[in-house]
């Protein structure tokens, strides 16, 4: 499960930073710092299955098929979607201005993709900080 996590999230990361035309420093440095952090467990190399995902996330913007692409994520980044949203709104703040189309991912993952994971887990927190009696 949290490979396929770990998947997802490298999988978003390159779509956010990919999906607005332009690739910063900044941008390219973050997911560096996400990729170079990840507990990769892939049963292929992380380099292989890297340009295997650049190769489809290409062909997602291309084909304007971001949304199902995204939506073919949701079980993967629902394993900890906290983390999943807060990393792709970090990679789309990291150099100062958030592109239109980055906003709409981010609301897409936030409102559609992660919405029962987020409420789920918000739940959780709520039942374990609860005070006891």
């Amino acid at each position: 499960m949290e490979q396929d996590f770990n998947e997802a999230l490298l999988k978003l990361c390159m779509l956010l930073y990919r999906i607005d035309g332009k690739i910063t420093l900044t941008e390219q440095d973050y997911y560096q710092a996400i990729y170079n952090n990840i507990h990769w467990r892939g049963e292929q190399d992380l380099e292989e299955f890297e340009r295997q995902a650049i190769h489809e996330v290409r062909n997602a913007v291309e084909m304007g098929e971001v949304k199902p692409y995204i939506l073919s994520l949701k079980d993967a980044l629902s394993f900890d979607g906290k983390k999943a949203l807060a990393v792709a709104k970090g990679i789309s703040f990291i150099d100062g201005e958030i592109a239109d189309e980055e906003q709409e991912i981010i609301d897409y993952l936030q409102f559609r993709v992660l919405a029962k994971s987020l409420a789920e887990e918000s739940d959780d927190f709520s039942e374990n900080s609860s005070p006891s009696a």
